[in-house]
């Protein structure tokens, strides 16, 4: 992977920001944008400026969410905001505030209509996507919300908190019907494609399956040396993945839970982990500033994507088509299109 630097000059009322092309092994063209005094700056899809900049205060960009049907964009800050982009057009549509902390986690329901987020003031909002409005506020968590996630059917969503709890939404009416104790600061959630269970990571390095019906424990794995920091499973639900604070990321088979691979390469914490659509690629974001981009199913590693200057928080794939959505510590979120298989 190779990347040009081409500085852009605004008009007055913006400093100069910086637009990077990224080329990777394919003939195909790369992008990024970053702006270096926006929060979040419009990405442009095979052009060699931004179509424009958005300004506001510098923040880390924490989280990230994609829209099934491809359409939006959600990112989440540490300045309290979530913007909205349309990715078709390349524009920013709304920025969301309401959050009294950091938005810390991002998930968007199967029919691309609701937004979910996670915050460090204990609690999650649900927004119409569409319209930026927001719908209702979830209270009972007691500490940070580390983690959203909602059901393929899009009927409940999860939530991981520091409180050590995990708690079971319902969409529609915002009600809580289930809490389940994991006992350590739960870090990351996902449910399983089929919606019938549900994975957490925690600080101590578990992962723990739970059947959604009554919450139970089905498995328990002593995964990781450090912090689960992210979990995924594959688009066919026969496989889980989990990135970690000690650096690696494991490849878990359903339901047995037996390690097939543990992926070395990064030299930080792995903040997050993404399967492509097809089950085919996993892609890893690390605080060593990396994302790895591993080939499935023996855990080759393919492309080492090098453009952020700090941190890598989230990693997502775009439902169609080669390309990954990344954001960092750097201020920036970055579209990588990917050389295809």
């Amino acid at each position: 992977m190779r990347s040009k630097q081409i500085t852009w000059k605004s008009s007055a009322a913006f400093a100069i920001s910086t637009l990077t092309i990224l080329v990777g092994s394919s003939s195909c063209a790369n992008l990024l944008s970053s702006f270096r005094n926006a929060s979040v700056a419009t990405i442009s899809v095979a052009t060699t400026q931004p179509l424009r900049s958005v300004q506001g205060d510098s923040t880390w960009v924490y989280a990230l969410a994609i829209s099934p049907d491809g359409r939006f964009l959600a990112s989440g800050s540490y300045d309290k905001k979530i913007k909205i982009w349309d990715l078709p057009s390349n524009t920013l549509l709304y920025t969301l505030e309401g959050h009294g902390d950091a938005v810390v986690s991002l998930a968007i329901s199967p029919d691309s209509k609701l937004l979910a987020s996670g915050s460090w003031d204990n609690r999650i909002k649900l927004w119409n996507l569409e319209t930026g409005q927001l719908l209702r506020t979830l209270d009972g968590h007691t500490d940070d919300v580390e983690a959203v996630a909602i059901s393929p059917n899009g009927k409940w969503l999860a939530s991981g908190s520091a409180d050590t709890t995990i708690r079971i939404w319902n969409v529609q009416t915002g009600v809580q019907v289930h809490q389940l104790s994991d006992g350590k600061w739960v870090r990351t959630v996902a449910f399983s494609p089929d919606g019938q269970t549900l994975a957490s990571g925690n600080e101590s390095g578990t992962l723990k399956i739970w059947r959604l019906m009554d919450g139970a424990v089905l498995k328990t794995l002593n995964a990781h040396s450090q912090a689960v920091r992210s979990v995924t499973f594959s688009p066919d639900g026969r496989t889980l993945a989990s990135g970690s604070a000690d650096r690696t990321v494991k490849l878990w088979q359903m339901p047995t839970g037996k390690l097939l691979h543990s992926l070395n390469g990064h030299s930080g914490v792995v903040w997050s982990v993404a399967f492509s659509p097809d089950g085919k690629r996993l892609a890893s974001g690390s605080n060593d500033s990396t994302i790895k981009l591993w080939g499935l199913p023996k855990g080759k590693l393919l492309e080492n994507l090098i453009g952020h200057e700090r941190g890598v928080r989230s990693v997502v794939f775009r439902p169609h088509g080669n390309m990954i959505a990344s954001s960092s510590a750097d201020k920036t979120i970055k579209l990588w299109s990917l050389p295809k298989e």
